[in-house]
This record gives structure tokens, C-alpha cells and sequence, in this order.
């Protein structure tokens, strides 16, 4: 009777684990879209016998798990931050393009048309209309110049902000990633903390993708995350936020009282913080030097004319606020007051020259074609070079990016076939499973039967 009854306990035990079973593989067909879940398995162990006149008391459940690989989770940790760092170049560039304009659309037209009114000057030097036509393009290019420096300054004004939403972004994710920590430490029981592990791991790769990050495993199930070189940015259910501060009109972000910034590499942060630093000076500063040199020149000629007024020694451009070298030249280039007070202090003749001359008007519109940047370069070549480096920057970028993302949707291919769920697997492990319940409830009932029989038996 003793072996009837461990038998129907045996058989009881066995259909809570099949039901176990059912249990989970619903589980994971439930959540086959939730980001960042991992799959579970159920570990089952014999019961072992409580003699040798026993084969065993049926199966037991271990546990429940989620699959995991580490290494990988690590790899996709490190990808993550390259990738979203080329995308967040690419991006910003992307606007720097736009802002440029076409071949033929920007400031190349505008020193075009100015050149142009001087060769038209150069064919009337006595016309008063050619004069102003050459006011008019004067201030045009100037206001071109101008623009395109605040359009730059625009996009530095704007990733500068990026910087500040996506430190605050940082500091979101990591009170979440620690508020878990702290929750999975009250939790006693490994398979409770399943559900959390996920969302941590869901956490720490969004976080990644904001800036490159290192995350270390803890005993108790939690995860510690550092970034920069080994700053903390949560250690068990503490968070220790980063900050941001103004220097010298530039966001800088900070850990604790360590200025970080150079630090930050990876993620759409560093894509930003290298745009905003190295990208977008350099960009400045060719504009600037196009500016310097083409105000520069023009001045040269043109204080070495004669007006209409037999003046000379007048600059056609003026730069305000006054600089001492090309930073800043983009920005401030403007016409000179005098020259657009008066069209006749405009010089269209050589200095000695006959009446009617038109040598400086022929020698400014020759400048279209002066090789100034080097002795190598044009006006229009300088202008270029910097469009072309632009969309070069942008297109490597871009390219950079596609790779960087290759390798991720790979590593992710990888983490799936491991962390993932196949609904064809999964409804193998049902009818797996429920093949498994119906055997043992027919062990079950006949058990049942059996120690009905032997009851019967026993009462005649």
C-alpha cells in the first residue's frame, strides 16, 4: 500500500512539473515581442528512491532560468555605443550639408556675383549704376557670409543642448538601473528576479547606446555600470549621476567634480561631443580663412584705387566687432560705412591712371580666378574644399555607420538564437510538455484505479 500511495505522489508530482512546464513555454510565447526578455527554461531533477525496492519518486522542479549569454550581452554592450556614435555624426552633418547648399547655391554665387558687378564696373567705370549694382553684391556676399556663420553656430548652439538632454537622459536610466538593483536585493529567490534581470539588461542597452559603458555583474544578481575611464555611474542601488556645467560657453559633462568630456567617446553623446568640439570648429575655421582672405584681398586692390571722387586708401570691406587674425572673420564681415554711404568711394581706377580708367575694377574681378589660398588655390577652390570636406566627413559617417550596424544586427542575430524565442521551438515544447501531462495523468488514474481495487479488496 505504501508503494501504491509514493507512486500517486510520485504521479502528482509529475503532472505539477509537466503543468510547470506548459506554464513557462506560455510564458515565453506570451512575451515573444517584449523588448529585452530572455528565454526560459525549466530545470527538472529525478527525485531519487527511498530504497532499491524503489525506482525513484518521480521528478522534481530545480528551477526556472532565463538563457543568457554574457559574452555576448558584453559584445553588443560594445558595439551598441560605436554604432549610435557614427549615426549621431552623421546626423548632425547631414544638417551641415543642408545648410552649405548646392554647388553654384551659396557663397561660390554670391563672391560670383560680386566679381561679376566688378567686371561690369570695369566696362563703365564712370556708371553710377554699376557702382551700386557692386554695393549690392558687396553687401550680399557679406550676408552670406554672415549666415552661413550663424547656420554653424546654430548647429554648435544645437549640439551643445544635445549634450545637456542626453546627460539627463544618463542620469534617467541609471536611477532606473539602481532603483532594480535595489528591488533584486530584497528578492531571496533567483527565479523572482528573472523579470527584473531583464528589464536591467533592457536598461543597460539603451544606456549604451547613449554612451559607451562598462557593466560588471554582481553576486546578488544586480549590475554595477561604469563609464569614461572607470568613473562610477551606478554601484549596486546607488547611482551616482553625472553633471553638466558651462565653460567658456560650451556644455562640459562631469562625474562628481572630474571633467569627463574627453573621456565620453562613444554613444550619440560622444557622436555629439566630437561634432560640437573637432567637427564643427574646424568647419568654422576654414570659413572664417575664406572670409579673412577674400576681405583681405579685396581690400588690398581696392585701398590701392581711385574713386570716383579721386580718392583713395578706402578698405571695401570692414570686419565689426574688429578682429586681429581670421577667427571670427565669417561672423563680422560687412561693408565698409563709408563705401555704402557713397557708391562714388567705390574704385574702379588704377592709382595715376587716365580718366575713364578701370585698371582696380578689372584687377578685384580678377581676383575670381587668383590663386590666393597658398598660391595653390582660388577663392572658389577654398570654398570647395570646405564643402567637399563636409560631405566627406558625413559620408564617412554614414558608411562607418552601416558597417558598425552590420556588426550589430549580427551580434544581435547571436544573441537571439540563444536569448530569443522561435515560436516553432516553443510549440514543440508545448506538445512536448502536454504529451508529458496527459502520460502522467494516465499513470495517474491508473494508480488510482489500482489503490481503488485494493480498497475493495480489503473490505470484503
Amino acid at each position: 500500500m505504501s508503494s501504491l500511495l509514493s507512486s500517486l505522489s510520485a504521479a502528482t508530482r509529475a503532472l505539477d512539473a509537466q503543468w510547470f512546464g506548459l506554464d513557462v513555454t506560455g510564458q515565453n510565447i506570451a512575451n515573444v515581442n517584449t523588448p529585452g526578455y530572455s528565454r526560459r527554461v525549466i530545470d527538472f531533477a529525478e527525485v531519487p528512491p527511498e530504497s532499491n525496492r524503489s525506482a525513484g519518486r518521480g521528478v522534481d522542479v530545480v528551477g526556472v532560468r532565463a538563457v543568457r549569454d554574457q559574452l555576448i550581452e558584453r559584445r553588443l554592450r560594445q558595439e551598441l555605443p560605436a554604432e549610435r556614435r557614427e549615426a549621431a555624426v552623421a546626423d548632425a552633418l547631414s544638417v551641415v550639408e543642408v545648410a552649405l547648399g548646392g554647388p553654384g547655391e551659396s557663397i561660390d554665387a554670391a563672391m560670383n556675383r560680386y566679381f561679376d558687378a566688378f567686371a561690369s564696373l570695369a566696362q563703365s567705370p564712370s556708371s553710377s549704376v554699376a557702382r551700386q549694382e557692386v554695393l549690392l553684391q558687396g553687401e550680399s556676399v557679406a550676408a552670406a557670409f554672415r549666415d552661413m556663420a550663424e547656420r554653424l553656430a546654430l548647429s554648435q548652439r544645437e549640439t551643445d543642448g544635445q549634450v545637456r538632454s542626453l546627460a539627463a537622459e544618463v542620469n534617467d536610466l541609471a536611477s532606473q538601473i539602481a532603483e532594480i538593483n535595489d528591488s533584486i536585493q530584497r528578492i531571496s529567490d533567483p527565479g523572482s528576479r528573472l523579470h527584473l534581470q531583464d528589464q536591467q539588461g533592457e536598461l543597460v542597452r539603451r544606456l549604451s547606446k547613449i554612451i559607451d559603458v562598462d557593466a560588471l555583474p554582481r553576486e546578488d544578481g544586480g549590475i554595477d555600470v561604469t563609464i569614461g575611464n572607470g568613473r562610477a555611474l551606478v554601484i549596486g542601488e546607488t547611482a551616482y549621476p553625472v553633471s553638466v556645467s558651462q565653460i567658456n560657453g560650451t556644455t562640459h559633462v562631469f562625474s562628481g567634480t572630474v571633467d569627463i568630456t574627453s573621456e565620453i567617446d562613444g554613444g550619440t553623446l560622444g557622436g555629439v561631443i566630437h561634432t560640437r568640439d573637432v567637427l564643427l570648429p574646424a568647419y568654422v575655421a576654414d570659413l572664417d580663412a575664406l572670409a579673412y582672405e577674400f576681405a583681405t584681398q579685396v581690400n588690398a586692390l581696392h585701398a590701392a584705387g581711385v574713386g570716383a571722387d579721386g580718392g583713395t586708401g578706402r578698405p571695401f570691406f570692414a570686419f565689426v566687432p574688429a578682429i586681429g587674425g581670421p577667427a571670427g572673420a565669417a561672423a563680422a564681415i560687412t561693408v565698409d560705412a563709408a563705401i555704402a554711404a557713397d557708391v562714388d568711394l567705390i574704385a574702379a581706377a588704377g592709382a595715376g591712371g587716365p580718366v575713364g580708367d578701370n585698371t582696380t575694377a578689372r584687377d578685384i574681378s580678377g581676383l575670381r580666378h587668383a590663386r590666393v589660398f597658398g598660391g595653390t588655390a582660388t577663392l572658389a577652390d577654398a570654398w570647395g574644399e570646405l564643402v567637399y570636406r563636409v560631405g566627406r566627413d558625413a559620408q564617412v559617417a554614414r558608411d562607418e555607420q552601416t558597417s558598425r550596424r552590420d556588426i550589430v544586427t549580427q551580434v544581435e542575430q547571436l544573441r537571439d538564437q540563444v536569448s530569443g524565442i522561435s515560436l516553432d521551438e516553443e510549440a514543440m515544447q508545448l506538445m512536448r510538455f502536454q504529451r508529458a501531462y496527459e502520460a502522467n495523468a494516465r499513470f495517474f488514474r491508473a494508480i488510482d484505479m489500482t489503490i481503488d481495487t485494493l480498497m475493495q479488496t480489503l473490505a470484503r
